[in-house]
């Protein structure tokens, strides 16, 4: 990230280092990190960036750098992991759809490739280019339907399929003993046990099923 001291241009950082010798008192526009360890961030080489203050501090940016870009490190499951890729993906095939549904019969196949402004010359403007060529939207939405169908075969080669099934009754009996232990403390009569061994059973199934 730029500092006060430290310029950018066309969004990229500069050193910003105060020159020396001719243009003395003028800010270095070299890369920033030019030449060091940490190129994109810091001073560069000729005002410091190689010393050790500066290549640790500017380390640590470029860490800070790649975890707003990618995000905190955590720890799953493989098996989780694999699952939630099947969700997100499944979700970026039902948007791309709904892109691809928009376009026109004829932008599906046709349409630019490529647009070239030009601010000089005889003829100064925007030189399109048009061409049959397979719409962005619709190769991306093959594409992730592709990986779509790779991940869910790898999920169900990974047995996750079954493992959903054992952790559902897992939680199921650990539910049952809990309502076994509720009426047990209730101290139902012998009639209200018989109803309540019906009653439960059913609103479990009405759970279950979405029933009201």
């Amino acid at each position: 990230m730029a500092t006060a001291d430290q310029p950018t241009e066309h969004g990229k950082s500069k050193c910003g280092g105060k020159r020396r010798g001719e243009g003395a008192g003028k800010l270095c526009t070299r890369p920033a990190g030019w030449g060091t360890e940490h190129p994109g961030t810091g001073r560069c080489k000729m005002h410091g960036g190689s010393t050790k203050s500066h290549t640790v501090a500017g380390q640590k940016a470029l860490a800070e750098k790649a975890v707003a870009t990618f995000g905190l490190p955590r720890e799953i499951d493989p098996r989780d992991a694999l699952l939630e890729e099947v969700h997100r993906t499944a979700g970026a095939v039902a948007w791309l759809h709904e892109q691809v549904q928009a376009l026109r019969a004829e932008d599906v196949v046709w349409g630019v490739t490529e647009e070239v402004t030009k601010d000089a010359g005889e003829f100064p403007g925007v030189d399109t280019t048009r061409a049959a060529k397979v719409n962005v939207w619709v190769e991306l939405y093959a594409r992730e339907r592709t990986h779509l169908v790779r991940v869910c075969k790898e999920a169900i080669g990974a047995g996750l399929e079954e493992r959903r099934v054992r952790l559902a009754e897992q939680q199921g009996a650990m539910l049952a003993g809990v309502i076994k232990a509720i009426l047990g403390d209730l101290d139902l009569s012998p009639e209200q046990q018989a109803t309540a061994a019906k009653v439960v059973p059913f609103r479990l199934r009405s759970v279950s099923t979405g029933a009201a």
